[in-house]
């Protein structure tokens, strides 16, 4: 089976292109839009290959996508539009969902976030959940992972909180940092999307996935300083803003961090956990690891 990685450069995309070659025999498409930093075996070197494609240009990606069964988008434009990223993701979406649909890709695979629909989500949710409105309307085949905040190294809302635990005694957090979420570790992200190449549905899927607990985004600061051992005071205070939230992650993480960071902050508003069982009926092989044990 040949399977394409769109978005092989990314944190989830790199992880999963080596975890693809390691536990399958399938051939591999990574399609890159900057450089793919990966370091491969040369026994899986003839089973990958990396192409070079805009998702925003439809002709790039609808080559790139020649021959292929499934596809994985994993697509996301906050490190680089900043404000904009919203509509640059629709038409990044719109371009290769056209691309797929035309290159007769049977099935795609889209990791998304959780949130309820029903609610007013934050401008990067809403996003999220519109990319995959819009997978759907042009392909019959769309599997959408939901997931909260993912723990492994290079994620980068996790490597924000490894910086404010590690640099700062004391974090303080907007009121809406107790609204609950339930981080999954990496390993248990990439057999999700793993199995979900061969799982049987109709027609196109929405599956909340998620680890063991849920818990307050304080809280789960204050579970990953216990684990390093580090004595920190957590603070929610109301009178804290997100634009001033925004400007302390300057102070505390890298520029790349501190720009998604603060696409992501009033995520915080929403409540990201599993509502329902049907992650256990569709993949009952798969029973996610307690949060601590993917801390590093």
């Amino acid at each position: 089976m040949k399977i394409a990685i769109i978005g092989a450069s990314g944190f989830i995309g790199n992880n999963l292109t080596k975890y693809l070659l390691l536990n399958t025999n399938h051939n591999i498409v990574a399609i890159i839009h900057n450089t793919l930093n990966l370091e491969i075996e040369g026994k899986f070197e003839s089973r990958l290959i990396t192409i070079k494609a805009d998702a925003l240009n439809y002709n790039e990606m609808k080559d790139a996508l020649k021959d292929v069964d499934v596809a994985y988008y994993l697509v996301h434009l906050m490190a680089n539009n900043k404000d904009d990223f919203s509509e640059k993701e629709v038409l990044a979406a719109e371009a290769t969902s056209r691309a797929l649909k035309d290159a007769k890709v049977k099935r795609v695979i889209y990791l998304s976030g959780l949130g309820n629909d029903k609610e007013k989500l934050s401008k990067h949710l809403s996003s999220r959940h519109k990319t995959g409105e819009i997978l759907r309307k042009y392909n019959n085949e769309v599997i959408e992972l939901r997931a909260s905040m993912i723990i492994g190294a290079g994620s980068i809302s996790f490597e924000i909180v490894k910086d404010l635990v590690d640099k700062s005694p004391v974090i303080i957090l907007p009121k809406w940092a107790k609204t609950k979420t339930q981080p999954i570790g990496l390993s248990d992200m990439l057999l999700y999307l793993k199995e979900s190449i061969n799982i049987k549905i109709l027609n196109s899927e929405i599956i909340e996935i998620g680890g063991v607990d849920a818990m307050s985004y304080k809280e789960f600061i204050k579970k990953y300083a216990k684990f390093k051992n580090k004595n920190i005071l957590v603070f929610c205070i109301n009178i804290l803003s997100e634009r001033t939230a925004g400007i302390l992650l300057e102070y505390f993480t890298s520029k790349r961090q501190s720009c998604v960071g603060k696409c992501m902050i009033s995520s915080f508003r929403n409540e990201m956990i599993v509502t329902n069982n049907k992650a256990q009926e569709i993949f009952p092989g798969i029973i996610p690891l307690k949060i601590e044990e993917s801390f590093i």
